[in-house]
C-alpha cells in the first residue's frame, strides 16, 4: 500500500505540476498575489476615485432609503419624493466629479490586499464592491431628477456614466466583481430607457449611447472573471490544504487537477453563443478518484449564473440599441414596423438566448423590445416580472421645475 501511494502521490503531483506550469506559461495568474498586478498612478486609477466618494455614497445611501426604502430607484416617485431626493443628492455636491474621474481613468485597479488568505480577501472585495453599488443608486437617482425637469441628454449622459464605471468594475479580479458590473450596466440601461421614452433626445446623446453601448464585450468580461476565478479558487485549495498529509496529498491532488479540467471546459466555452452549448452539449468532465469533488462542483452553479446573467444583460443592451433606433426614428416622424426599419446589424439584433432575432410589440404606450430569456419561450413581452427579458415601456415621472 505504501509503495502504491507513493507512486499515486507521485504521478498526480507531476501531472499537477504539468498543468500549473502550462498556466504559468500562458501569462495567466495562478493566485490572489498574481492578480495583484503592476501598481498604477493614483490619479490613473478609478478605485481610488471611488474610494474618496465612498463615505458620502454611504451616507447617501442611508438617506435615500429612508425616503423610499430599499426600491427607492426604480419609481416611479412623486413630487414630493423627487424633491426631497433632490435634497439629499444637493448635500453631496463632490460625489458626481470623483464618479466622472473614475469613468474615466485609464484603468481599475482593486485596492484589496491579495496577499490575504482567500476568504479575508472576498470580504474586503465584497466590501469594497459596495461602493460600486452605491454609485449606481447615487446615478440613478440623479438621473430620474433630470430626466423628470426635462434635461434628458443630461440624464442620458449619466446612464452612460453608468455603462462606463461598469467597464472599470469589470477589472476587478473575481467573478462577484463581474457580477456587480452586470448588475451596473443593467441600471445604466433601466435609466436609458426612462430617459429615451420620456421626449425628444438629440442626435449626439444617441450617438453617444450607441458608441458606450459597443464598446462592451461581455464575452471578453466574461472571460476575464473566470481567468481571475480560477486563480481565487487555486488560492483557496491552498489555503485548505487537505493535501499536507501525505496520505491524502494524491487525492487532493486529483480534485486539483479536476478543478482546472473544470474551469478549462468553462474558458473554452466562453466565446460560445448559449443557444449553440445547448444544441450541443459538451461532455462532463471526468471526476477522478477523490472524496472532495463536491468542492468542484459548487464552482459550476456559479459559474452557470454568471453566464446567465451576462447573457441576460447582452440581451438587454441589444434591446437599448434597438429602442435608441425605434425612438431616433420616430422622433424625426418615419413609421417603424420592426427590426427591418432599422439600421441595425444581425448580431446587434439577436436573441442571445436562441439565435433568433430580438422580439419587437407595439403597445398603447410604446414598444416593448424584448428576449424570449432563460426559459426559451416567448411569454409576451412579460418583461417586469423577467419572464422574458427586455425593456418595456417605463411609468413616467411627474414634472418637476
Amino acid at each position: 500500500m505504501l509503495i502504491a501511494n507513493a507512486i499515486f502521490v507521485w504521478r498526480s503531483s507531476n501531472r499537477l505540476a504539468a498543468r500549473l506550469e502550462a498556466i504559468r506559461a500562458s501569462g495567466e495568474p495562478l493566485s490572489l498575489a498574481d492578480l495583484a498586478g503592476d501598481p498604477i498612478p493614483p490619479e490613473e486609477n478609478a478605485a481610488v476615485y471611488l474610494r474618496r466618494a465612498q463615505d458620502d455614497l454611504a451616507a447617501m445611501d442611508a438617506e435615500l432609503h429612508s425616503i423610499h426604502a430599499d426600491a427607492w430607484h426604480r419609481g416611479p416617485m412623486d413630487r414630493q419624493q423627487l424633491a426631497k431626493v433632490e435634497e439629499v443628492l444637493a448635500a453631496y455636491p463632490n460625489v458626481l466629479g470623483l464618479l466622472e474621474k473614475a469613468a474615466n481613468c485609464r484603468s481599475y485597479r482593486s485596492d484589496s490586499d491579495f496577499g490575504l488568505p482567500h476568504l479575508e480577501f472576498l470580504e474586503k472585495s465584497l466590501d469594497q464592491l459596495q461602493r460600486v453599488r452605491s454609485a449606481s443608486r447615487f446615478l440613478q437617482a440623479r438621473t430620474m431628477i433630470l430626466t423628470a425637469k426635462g434635461r434628458r441628454e443630461e440624464a442620458l449622459q449619466l446612464s452612460i456614466l453608468k455603462m462606463q464605471l461598469a467597464r472599470q468594475v469589470d477589472q476587478e479580479s473575481s467573478l462577484s466583481g463581474f457580477l456587480v458590473a452586470i448588475a451596473v450596466r443593467s441600471i445604466g440601461v433601466e435609466s436609458a430607457n426612462l430617459v429615451l421614452r420620456s421626449g425628444p433626445v438629440d442626435d449626439a446623446a444617441r450617438a453617444a449611447l450607441d458608441a458606450e453601448i459597443a464598446r462592451h464585450d461581455l464575452t471578453e468580461s466574461y472571460r476575464g472573471a473566470l481567468v481571475a476565478e480560477r486563480a481565487f479558487g487555486l488560492s483557496a485549495f491552498n489555503d485548505m490544504d487537505l493535501g499536507r498529509f501525505w496520505a491524502t496529498r494524491g487525492f487532493w491532488n486529483n480534485t486539483t487537477i479536476y478543478y482546472l479540467d473544470t474551469m478549462d471546459q468553462q474558458l473554452s466555452l466562453t466565446s460560445t453563443p448559449s443557444y449553440q452549448i445547448r444544441a450541443a452539449a459538451p461532455p462532463p468532465v471526468p471526476k477522478p478518484v477523490s472524496p472532495w469533488n463536491v468542492l468542484v462542483e459548487m464552482v459550476v452553479p456559479a459559474v452557470d449564473a454568471a453566464r446567465q446573467a451576462a447573457d441576460r444583460c447582452r440581451a438587454n443592451m441589444r434591446c437599448l440599441r434597438v429602442l435608441n433606433a425605434v425612438t431616433r426614428l420616430e422622433q424625426r416622424g418615419a413609421a417603424v414596423t420592426g427590426l427591418a426599419d432599422l439600421d441595425l446589424s444581425e448580431e446587434e439584433t439577436t436573441d442571445p438566448f436562441t439565435g433568433q432575432p430580438l422580439l419587437m410589440k407595439k403597445l398603447p404606450d410604446g414598444w416593448v423590445i424584448y428576449s424570449v430569456g432563460k426559459d426559451l419561450k416567448d411569454d409576451g413581452g412579460k418583461v417586469d416580472d423577467l419572464t422574458d427579458f427586455g425593456l418595456g415601456p417605463a411609468p413616467p415621472l411627474p414634472a418637476m421645475e
